[in-house]
Formats: structure tokens, C-alpha cells, sequence
């Protein structure tokens, strides 16, 4: 009697941690299962586009998102950029005086300025000219860019200092980069299709305000989002939580994180002087408190987006987002 009673007791017991099992079992895999949905994250606090690689941007209120960057006024996200006399593009990581350049877009021309210089026109929708195509070296690859002219060209030697530098477009019947063919170390989500002409890596960076002025807490001297040069800034969300961010919506444009955006010591020019800091900030600080592992001694702030689906954006637009 005994022995059966503690039998059905043993069964008892059995039975429920299975129950228990089965139940957790199918718990976790209803939550791993179930759809991931955009929640709100923010809005859109500030719409940035750099026609000119490494020069000034413009703040506008509201732009077209292309498969291959921010437009407006006619005119795409970094589809200028200068190059030295051996066809290797020039940034402001190398040259900071191209930082003191600004851009001002007019009907037909797009003004370039500087300090103690006179402005410098050139056609905002420039004819394909064969003759003056240029192959220019961006890092391990290379793209094609259209010479924009020896009026062009000294205006920048004389801003720069620099003999045989030359300003190049990428027009739009010439060939753009893939983000999938750029090479790092670790995996990245870029596709096929995923294009660009003169960005870096992809041709959309996202970041939050709250992020920058967390950033700027930690420093003696606060520097600006010029420092960073995103495309799209949000307010809204806590510091750094577009880390999170595996795709995000704004209005019907859709974007895809392909990268976090690792950064270098461009980040250390003063925007105001073209020059870099002499204490290497911000770059010192970032790589105290946003370096990772899998990035090595690369420190992050943003993270890098391609377009799934086009569009208008907005300031003041509502900004959503699916989490990893």
C-alpha cells in the first residue's frame, strides 16, 4: 500500500515538472516565434545632407530618401568628393581645411565657399562628358567620377595648399559601389544592391541626439553632430539605443541596419578651425566608452542603414524601429 501510494506520488511529481517543461518549451518558442514589431522610438530631430564629401553639410526640413542617399534641391549626399594627383579620394581626416568649406545650392549651381577665397560655381546637373571621366581610389576600390573642371581644381589647391588635387561627381549615369563589397574584419548585413557613390561605407548614418550629448557629458569641451556627420539625427530614445535598431521606419521609408558606425579620428577636427584637436578628442573618449570587441580598437556611435523602401522624410517626423 504503501509502495503504490509513493508510486502515484513519484508519477504526481513527474507528471508536472514535464508539464513544467513542455510549458517553458513552449513559451520560449512562442516568444522566438512571434513577429517582431516596430515600436516608436522617437522623432526626427534634424535632416543633414553633404554634397561635397568631408565639406560642410545643410540642414534641411524635409528630403527624398533614394537608394543611394539623402536628396534634395537636386541634389544626393555625398556625390562630390575631391581627389589628390594619384586618383585617390581626399577626406577631411587627411586634409581638415576641406571641413571649412561650405556649400549653398542655387536653380541650376552649387556654390562653394571659403574663407578669404572667391566662391567657386559649378553645374548642379553637370552633361556626361566621356572625355573627363576619372577613376578614382577609394580605399581598395575604385568608382568612377566625372573631373568638374580646372577652375574647380585650383580653386581647391588654393584652399588646400595641396598641388594636383582635383573636384569629382558621380553622375548618375555612372557606376555607383556596393556596401557589400567594402571589407571588414567582422560580419556586416549589407546586400546586393545596397549602393552608393562617395560615402563611406552605405549611403544612410542614423544616430540619436540623446547619444551625442552623452558623448558630450564626458567631455571637457562638447563638439557637434558636424563632428559626426549623420544624415538623420532622432530625439526621443536613450543614449546610444539605435545600437538596438534592426531596421527602422520613418513615415512609408523603410531602412535596414547593415553595420554600427565605427569611426576615426576625422572626428577630431574643430569644425570652426580645420585642424584636429590637440588633446585627440573626441576620438580618446569614444574609444573609452563605445568600444566593443568584435570592432577592435574601432570606437562606435551611430549605426549605418540602407534603403528597403523610398520616400519623403521630415523633420518632426515619427521614427520607429524593430529591436534585435
Amino acid at each position: 500500500m504503501t509502495s503504490s501510494l509513493y508510486d502515484d506520488a513519484t508519477s504526481t511529481f513527474v507528471g508536472l515538472v514535464g508539464a513544467s517543461v513542455l510549458k517553458y518549451g513552449f513559451t520560449t518558442w512562442l516568444a522566438s516565434s512571434r513577429p517582431k514589431v516596430y515600436e516608436k522610438v522617437g522623432k526626427v530631430s534634424c535632416l543633414q545632407l553633404y554634397p561635397v564629401k568631408s565639406c560642410r553639410g545643410l540642414d534641411v526640413q524635409t528630403a527624398e530618401c533614394t537608394p543611394i542617399g539623402l536628396r534634395q534641391y537636386g541634389i544626393t549626399d555625398r556625390h562630390w568628393v575631391i581627389s589628390c594627383k594619384n586618383n585617390k579620394w581626399l577626406t577631411g581626416n587627411k586634409e581638415p581645411k576641406l571641413l571649412l568649406v561650405s556649400v549653398k545650392l542655387h536653380e541650376d549651381t552649387v556654390e562653394m565657399t571659403a574663407f578669404g577665397m572667391a566662391p567657386l560655381f559649378v553645374p548642379l546637373n553637370p552633361k556626361l562628358d566621356p572625355a573627363m571621366i576619372r577613376h578614382i581610389s577609394m580605399g581598395p576600390s575604385v568608382i568612377e567620377g566625372q573631373d568638374c573642371g580646372e577652375e574647380a581644381a585650383a580653386w581647391f589647391v588654393k584652399h588646400t595648399g595641396r598641388e594636383g588635387v582635383r573636384l569629382n561627381y558621380s553622375h548618375p549615369e555612372l557606376g555607383k559601389r556596393e556596401s557589400i563589397n567594402v571589407k571588414y574584419p567582422w560580419e556586416h548585413y549589407a546586400r546586393p544592391g545596397d549602393r552608393m557613390a562617395f560615402s563611406n561605407y552605405c549611403s544612410y548614418m542614423i544616430m540619436g541626439k540623446e547619444s551625442l550629448a552623452a558623448v558630450n557629458a564626458e567631455l571637457d569641451s562638447p563638439v557637434s553632430l558636424g563632428n559626426f556627420r549623420p544624415n538623420i539625427v532622432v530625439e526621443g530614445s536613450p543614449a546610444f539605443n539605435e545600437d538596438e535598431w534592426e531596421a527602422v521606419k520613418i513615415g512609408s521609408v523603410s531602412f535596414r541596419m547593415i553595420d554600427t558606425c565605427t569611426r576615426c579620428t576625422l572626428v577630431n577636427v574643430i569644425q570652426d578651425e580645420g585642424r584636429h584637436s590637440k588633446d585627440k578628442e573626441p576620438f580618446t573618449t569614444l574609444r573609452r566608452i563605445r568600444s566593443f570587441p568584435k570592432y577592435g580598437m574601432k570606437p562606435c556611435l551611430g549605426i549605418y542603414l540602407a534603403l528597403d523602401a523610398g520616400g519623403t522624410i521630415n523633420v518632426g517626423d515619427d521614427v520607429y524601429a524593430i529591436r534585435k
